[in-house]
C-alpha cells in the first residue's frame, strides 16, 4: 500500500471571497464549490487544495492560524505581481539557508509560504 496525499484543507471565514482570491491570485480553478457545506475544491496545482468554512462539515481549523506547509511555485517575481492587488502582505524573502520564499496572507490572515522551485 502507498499513502498519497488527496489534498490541503485551509479554514476560511468567507468561502468566495477565498474562492475568489486563490483562483485569482495563483490562477487556480474552482472545482467544485458548494456554499451549503462551506467547502470548495480547487485545481491546477500538483497536489489538492480545499477551503473550508470551519464548523460546517470540513473541520474545526482556526482561520488566520499559519498553516503547517510549504508549497513551490518557479516565479516568484510574477506570483507577486499576480497577488500584489489582492493583499498588501506579500513579499519575496531571502531565507537564512539561501533559498528564497514568497510569504503572504490571504484574506483570513492564513499565512502562505511558496518556496522557489524550479
Amino acid at each position: 500500500m502507498t499513502l498519497g496525499l488527496a489534498f490541503l484543507k485551509i479554514p476560511v471565514t468567507d468561502l468566495s471571497r477565498a474562492v475568489e482570491f486563490y483562483c485569482t491570485g495563483f490562477g487556480l480553478t474552482a472545482d467544485f464549490v458548494s456554499d451549503e457545506y462551506g467547502w470548495a475544491q480547487l485545481g491546477g496545482a500538483e497536489i489538492g487544495l480545499a477551503l473550508y468554512v470551519s464548523g460546517k462539515g470540513g473541520g474545526d481549523g482556526v482561520p488566520g492560524q499559519d498553516r503547517d506547509f510549504h508549497l513551490a511555485a518557479g516565479d516568484l517575481e510574477g506570483l507577486l505581481a499576480r497577488l500584489t492587488p489582492l493583499t498588501a502582505q506579500a513579499a519575496i524573502v531571502e531565507n537564512n539557508d539561501g533559498s528564497r520564499s514568497l510569504d503572504v496572507k490571504d484574506p483570513d490572515g492564513n499565512g502562505l509560504r511558496i518556496m522557489q522551485g524550479s
